[in-house]
């Protein structure tokens, strides 16, 4: 057999070359091709398993810092990350819940009656977003089109009544036509002979932030959709800019992009009462969580490997130390009998109950009407109580949970290494993941059985814990096992041992309060769970305008002891009602309330 090598570089101490090659297998021979003239011969080393060396390097750096971070647990290394470069923030609530996206509407009229449409056909939403093109002719920058957006201030004002939230896209270039343009090339603030601004240069973050404000901001948008910060097909890295080299600076074009936005949304509005930042942008540098910007993977396909694909980078960008990751539910590009093609709805399904384990969960589609009815009332109905109507009744489970990213430097999504860093067969297992710390997630990344409805796949239960069916309230083995899930199951496991708290059904995070509460107690261990609340808007829990109320349950005394609620904050609930259950086979299970 051949390998191919991955070429890294060159280094001249002692002269060699780096390279990579992945797959090889034990015992097998390989041959080395080496397609250049090497006359003075050539010395293969290759590191085995045994090999503990790092080497780091920096090629444009003058002088390099490192930083280690001594920790205990996979946890507490990524908060000595985030205590290094910035704690994340906690989102407005209606951040977690469901986002419609496609490519694109192209009117005003479509939007709304898009908005209009989930909401009589009671498929929860909390978000709805405009993706490009809707400056038409008038050039690339945040402008509205009249012909086709003739007021863009009354859409937002009815998707408002609606209790719909609205993001937009923004990008970081503009047409030459343009007076976005005109302004930063008469500043000598963009990048070479690019359209791109100098997004290293602090006015021209302010001058970039302005257009947004005005466009947007002023009428009524939550939150920007921040495309293509790479930047995308920008080839001159050599240029000159505020801070120097390209070389040296480019990477960063998001981290400054991202920072533009935050820091003119910070100034603007006070710290108790402003809204909370939230972006969405392509790419990331270290420490950009602390601009409130979250990551979405790219445009990507629709086929099982690629979502597969999806489940690995979203467990490993998450423990790179960012906690907000996104995906384009369903892929970008779609196939052409998307509609109508039942193997399609069975990836489409599958994929909405991944996604609803994501920390931003949200449908796009590259010209595809990704609103779920386009895909039949059958498929429509999976998808929304599988995935969507999971996802709302999980809310008082997942918001408590986000709300320990910024204190304690958590992760929501959780690759199963940082609960079980001792099981070694935890260290490289890209298809499962903790979602919070009482439910295991396996996404289903193949076919569906056509006479069954289900699908089966192997997975690995870690050993150190028991688990049980979400669906059924059986016990599972653990170890390695063989699972298999109906097309209308999310595939669950909950930790026994652990509290899992619902909330009622609702169409919008603001449909109702969180009343009554649902608390699922798995037996099997001790638990503990802490339910955090607030307004779900402002940043005045950072002034400790918030409550909790700590969930203690005692497995051998069979006793859930649910403390006292500590702390305050305007609008919150003066009396409450629990309802606690011990979950068992088939009580207590699946999505619907236990009776």
């Amino acid at each position: 057999e051949t390998a191919v090598l991955a070429w890294d570089g060159l280094s001249n101490m002692p002269a060699s070359l780096t390279g990579r090659a992945s797959g090889l297998k034990q015992g097998v021979k390989y041959t080395v091709r080496y397609l250049w003239d090497l006359p003075g011969g050539v010395g293969l080393y290759v590191q085995g398993p045994e090999y503990k060396h790092t080497t780091l390097r920096s090629f444009l750096g003058d002088l390099v810092d490192y930083y280690f971070v001594l920790s205990s647990s996979p946890d507490a290394a990524i908060a000595g990350y985030r205590e290094l470069t910035g704690s994340a923030p906690l989102y407005g609530r209606w951040t977690y819940g469901f986002w419609q996206c496609k490519e694109h509407y192209d009117t005003q009229d479509h939007l709304l009656a898009a908005a209009h449409e989930f909401r009589t056909r009671g498929v929860p939403i909390d978000a709805i977003v405009q993706d490009w093109k809707y400056w038409g002719n008038l050039g690339w920058g945040p402008q509205w089109d009249p012909k086709v957006y003739p007021d863009p201030a009354a859409m937002l004002k009815e998707l408002n009544s609606l209790k719909l939230h609205f993001m937009v896209s923004v990008w970081s270039r503009f047409d030459a036509t343009t007076t976005f343009y005109k302004q930063m090339r008469d500043k000598g603030w963009l990048l070479g002979k690019s359209t791109y601004y100098d997004a290293w240069n602090p006015e021209a973050r302010r001058l970039f932030y302005n257009f947004s404000r005005s466009a947007h901001f002023s009428i009524g948008a939550d939150s920007l959709w921040l495309d293509a910060t790479e930047p995308e097909g920008y080839p001159n890295v050599n240029a000159k800019m505020f801070l120097g080299s390209g070389n040296a600076y480019m990477n960063s074009y998001s981290l400054m992009t991202t920072q533009a936005i935050a820091d003119g949304l910070r100034e603007e509005y006070p710290e108790a009462q402003g809204a909370r930042v939230f972006s969405l942008t392509r790419s990331s540098f270290a420490g950009q969580q602390r601009t409130g910007a979250a990551l979405w993977s790219g445009d990507t396909s629709s086929t099982w490997d690629t979502l597969r694909r999806q489940i690995a980078a979203s467990i490993n960008y998450q423990l790179s130390g960012i906690p907000y990751w996104s995906e384009d539910i369903g892929g970008f590009g779609r196939p052409h009998d998307q509609y109508t093609s039942a193997a399609y709805h069975d990836v489409l399904i599958r994929w909405f109950q991944f996604g609803a384990f994501t920390p931003i969960f949200r449908v796009h589609g590259a010209g595809s009407r990704t609103e779920l009815w386009n895909y039949g009332e059958g498929t429509m109905q999976v998808i929304n109580t599988s995935a969507v109507t999971l996802r709302y009744r999980l809310l008082p489970y997942i918001y408590s949970g986000f709300s320990r990213v910024e204190t304690e430097g958590y992760t929501m999504q959780r690759g199963l290494v940082m609960d079980f860093p001792a099981d070694k067969q935890t260290w490289d297992i890209a298809d499962e993941f903790m979602w919070g710390d009482g439910l295991l997630v396996t996404p289903f990344h193949g076919p569906v059985d056509a006479p069954s409805l289900s699908t089966t796949r192997s997975a690995y239960l870690p050993r150190a814990a028991g688990w049980i069916n979400f669906h059924t309230g059986e016990a599972q083995p653990a170890g390695n096992v063989r699972v298999t899930f109906k097309i209308w199951e999310a595939p669950v496991f909950a930790r026994a041992g652990s509290i899992v708290v619902l909330g009622p059904y609702r169409q919008h995070v603001e449909d109702g309060p969180d009343d009554p509460l649902e608390i699922r107690v798995y037996p099997g261990a001790d638990a503990k769970f802490t339910l955090f609340e607030d307004d779900g808007k402002s940043r005045a829990y950072r002034a400790g305008r918030a409550s909790s109320i700590d969930m203690t349950w005692r497995n051998t005394e069979s006793e859930l002891v649910i403390g006292d609620r500590h702390g305050l904050f305007p609008g919150m609930l003066t009396h409450r009602t629990f309802h606690v259950v011990r979950v068992a086979p088939d009580h207590g299970t699946g999505v619907a309330p236990a009776p």
